[in-house]
């Protein structure tokens, strides 16, 4: 059978699809669900709102890209926020945007069971760089997006 490396999705949740291995060298594809990057902050208020650079630092995106060139691997990420994901995007054999998905429904849609749909409601920018030189008060200007404001795929 599949054999599926994953993280931060619940393994009862995917074993009907295959068998969940904790050892990404032992996989046939892995599943990853990741978050936007964000900056931890200090305070009670600010603490609850994520801000910062978009981008994923290292260590933890030399370890994502690691994972993503051992196997073939499926990247959805929570969208909470845009982000900085040009490599991400880039090694994974699939990219899934979500708002909220719950592991059933990613899973459904990566295995088959329904069509993803979706438009991006706004712009994946292509390096920090172009967010640095974007104007904060324009929608959807950023230089080159990876993604453009209402990018999407339906199948």
């Amino acid at each position: 059978g599949l054999k599926i490396y994953i993280e931060n999705l619940k393994p009862e949740s995917v074993s009907p699809y295959g068998q969940v291995v904790e050892d990404v060298a032992q996989a046939d594809i892995a599943i990853l669900r990741l978050n936007a990057p964000y900056e931890k902050r200090k305070g009670l208020a600010e603490g609850w709102f994520h801000a910062g650079e978009l981008d994923f630092k290292e260590p933890e995106k030399g370890r994502i890209l690691n994972i993503l060139k051992q196997v073939p691997s499926v990247v959805d990420i929570y969208l909470e926020r845009p982000a900085v994901i040009p490599e991400i995007a880039e090694q994974s054999a699939a990219l899934l945007a979500n708002f909220g998905a719950s592991d059933e429904a990613v899973l459904d849609v990566i295995f088959g069971k329904f069509d993803p749909q979706g438009k991006l409601p706004f712009e994946l920018p292509s390096s920090m760089e172009a967010v640095r030189n974007q104007k904060e008060d324009l929608p959807h200007d950023s230089e080159n997006p990876l993604f453009p404001l209402g990018h999407g795929l339906c199948y």
